[in-house]
């Protein structure tokens, strides 16, 4: 029987979880092509930790979504035997009068997971490290937790190996030729060699105009900072002590060490407000006014912080929808190109799920989520020109 030659553009956390989802689909020649190495740092995927959150307001898709993806989560510990998730609880602290806080608590409790409201004094006595004074409304949520950002990359790349699949690490594709539907999709490499796929996804994270500048997608990509603090008492900042937490557009950790239990313990805080438009292939430069006042607001919700030192400053691209929402679809003129982008900085947590849902577009096969509301076509005519 004829195996498909897939090649995924791409190792982040979309591009390896869709590999591994192609994988235990029965695909065989599946190929993934990385223009640094798995984890580099420039990556949107790479860091110690991301969050694991099912608060979305009155979207109960997202929600259902979460849940899914926590789901293939905890079967992939349970076939690496490594634990890439650790519940911390989530602590939500919002207003009467926002779209968020308690829409969120609604729709959590609909879909059977263990929340709760706290008054102001449970809170304090629960949380004490917290400021309350500038909110009134207070949720906790067992189950939200950390997922260990670059060790999951690694376990999926290993698993990758493990099952067949090929990475290919500094293999950087200039250009995608697919003029002739009765041949085979061209990947242009930039050591001059041509691969030939019958059928690709673009998964690049921030680079996506390199691959798709012709559709002129409505993606924006924006400079974000990742606050980390030290010398905060352990007993008082730990796990199981302190939650990870949101507020407003801030959110944060217990402290916690690099993934692999490594390194230095840190407590890591940041705001999700998008910021400036960048370039990915230009070099960071930080923005010191930006982060002092991610760092004032932080240090203002969490008093504690004012005595603490602001270790290390880290920064990441968003590439942001209009509506916020996945652009998850085929291209418009060629269904055998399959992309992934607009992930708006809360993609890692679905990373198996969007793994899955991309394998079906490249298989034709029933998606675990109905793709309607992440198509491009919701925006509108997108140019439909070669991929260059």
């Amino acid at each position: 029987m004829y195996q498909p030659k897939i090649v995924i553009v791409g190792a982040g956390i979309v591009g390896l979880s869709t590999a591994y989802a192609l994988l235990k689909q029965g695909m065989k020649q599946v190929t993934v092509l990385e223009q640094a190495v798995v984890d580099h740092r420039r990556s949107t995927s790479h860091g110690l930790s991301r969050l694991l959150r099912f608060e979305y307001g009155p979207d109960r898709l997202y929600t259902q979504m979460v849940q899914l993806s926590l789901n293939r989560w905890l079967s992939l510990e349970r076939t690496s035997r490594r634990i890439l998730y650790t519940p911390t609880g989530l602590l939500s602290l919002g207003h009467e009068n926002d779209t968020v806080t308690r829409a969120s608590y609604h729709v959590l409790r609909e879909a059977g997971i263990p929340v709760k409201t706290l008054s102001r004094q449970e809170c304090i006595t629960q949380f004490p490290q917290f400021n309350t004074k500038l909110y009134e409304l207070f949720t906790y949520n067992t189950d939200g937790g950390i997922l260990h950002a670059s060790f999951c990359l690694h376990t999926l790349k290993e698993l990758i190996l493990d099952m067949g699949g090929i990475i290919r690490e500094q293999v950087r594709v200039t250009r995608i030729a697919h003029d002739n539907r009765q041949y085979p999709v061209r990947l242009h490499l930039h050591t001059g060699d041509v691969l030939a796929a019958d059928h690709v996804v673009i998964a690049t994270g921030p680079w996506v105009h390199r691959l798709l500048g012709d559709q002129r997608l409505p993606v924006r990509l924006t400079r974000q900072y990742v606050l980390y603090f030290a010398n905060l008492p352990t007993t008082a900042f730990k796990r199981n002590t302190f939650p990870a937490f949101q507020a407003d557009d801030l959110y944060g950790f217990p402290i916690h060490s690099t993934c692999g239990g490594y390194g230095p313990g840190w407590l890591k805080g940041t705001s999700h407000s998008f910021g400036n438009s960048v370039d990915p292939d230009e070099m960071p430069h930080m923005d010191e006014q930006v982060v002092t006042h991610i760092a004032r607001k932080l240090r203002t919700l969490l008093p504690a912080l004012e005595q603490a030192e602001l270790a290390h400053v880290d920064s990441c691209i968003y590439d942001v929808s209009p509506d916020e929402d996945f652009i998850l679809d085929y291209l418009p003129d060629d269904p055998r190109i399959v992309f992934a982008t607009g992930l708006t900085g809360h993609g890692f947590k679905f990373g198996p799920l969007l793994g899955e849902l991309l394998s079906s577009l490249v298989c034709e096969t029933p998606p675990p989520v109905a793709l309607n509301r992440f198509q491009v076509a919701r925006f509108g005519t997108i140019h439909a020109g070669s991929v260059a």
